[in-house]
């Protein structure tokens, strides 16, 4: 089953040391990232103390400042930001240099020097915060079929192994299952592309109201589909698999085409071995004359 190969493991992009930290971080729960970044505060500021007020380190808190934005959003970064300028006050005074030029030009230039590193704060800030945006968006994009709406092949794999690594103690059991548009061929051929096209809609659409929201599934070919949760045990996974058969048959029957579906699953203890399961279950389903499904142990 290829689910189970090397080649859907997703690949870590080989970027710069920066880039890898910030995709590192995106994926960072927030209770997890602000204890990392309540660290890194700690450290930046203690560096800050020690060094003494003639020697800056300014530039250091763009590196708390730039990471808190990315990983709890733009008012935490605002807010860590606006306490970093009055943290660095308490330590430093004003020895990075603005008491040197308030003491030599007037008070008025001197209050707009300042006012332009705050802006630079501020920038810095929404700069990151509309990186952020922009970056879950497109990846958002990379994961989505854009016909079904489901997830692709790739999200599939990384949805379906979070599952796998979150097994709840009251559904223990993983069931994992695939779909096959029967005819879809014939259909494409009698009544064009665009009747396949929505007889795709539709099987997504049905599949996704047969599941609970937070359950792995995707369109990872042409016709086919597959799916990832956890039920508590084996009978009401065999009842899981003849309800979304159903749901998703009577949607296409009610579309009027010629397609049917068949469905293969599983529930293993592993998920490699699900899907290996289940592909021969999809096999099964099919040889017996289509339209129905199986499962298998």
């Amino acid at each position: 089953m290829p689910f189970a190969s090397n080649e859907d493991v997703p690949v870590a992009y080989a970027g710069s040391p920066l880039e890898r930290a910030f995709e590192w971080t995106s994926a960072l729960r927030a209770s997890k990232a602000s204890v990392l970044l309540a660290l890194l505060w700690a450290g930046v500021l203690g560096l800050d103390a020690s060094t003494g007020r003639l020697v800056s380190v300014s530039s250091l808190y763009l590196l708390p400042l730039c990471f808190t934005t990315w990983c709890l959003g733009r008012v935490a970064g605002l807010a860590s930001g606006g306490a970093g300028v009055i943290l660095t006050l308490l330590i430093n005074g004003f020895g990075d240099g603005l008491s040197a030029q308030a003491s030599s030009i007037p008070v008025a230039v001197a209050m707009w020097n300042a006012g332009m590193r705050i802006f630079a704060v501020v920038f810095v800030i929404l700069f990151v915060g509309a990186f952020r945006r922009t970056f879950d968006r497109e990846r958002a994009v990379a994961r989505v079929d854009p016909l079904t709406g489901l997830g692709n092949r790739r999200s599939f794999v990384i949805e379906s192994r979070r599952l796998s690594r979150e097994r709840d103690p009251d559904n223990p059991v993983l069931l994992c299952g695939l779909i096959d548009i029967d005819n879809f061929k014939q259909v494409n051929d009698l009544h064009g592309h665009a009747a396949g096209d929505e007889a795709l809609r539709v099987a997504a659409g049905a599949l996704r109201a047969a599941v609970r929201q937070d359950d792995a599934l995707a369109r990872i070919g042409g016709d086919e589909f597959a799916f990832c949760l956890f039920v508590s045990n084996e009978h009401v996974a065999k009842m899981k698999c003849q309800e979304i058969h159903e749901s998703v048959s009577a949607a296409l029957t009610n579309q009027r085409s010629e397609a049917t579906c068949s469905l293969g699953a599983s529930a293993q203890k592993t998920l490699g071995a699900a899907f290996c399961v289940a592909d021969d279950a999809l096999y099964a389903a099919k040889s017996a004359g289509k339209g129905t499904w199986r499962f298998q142990v």
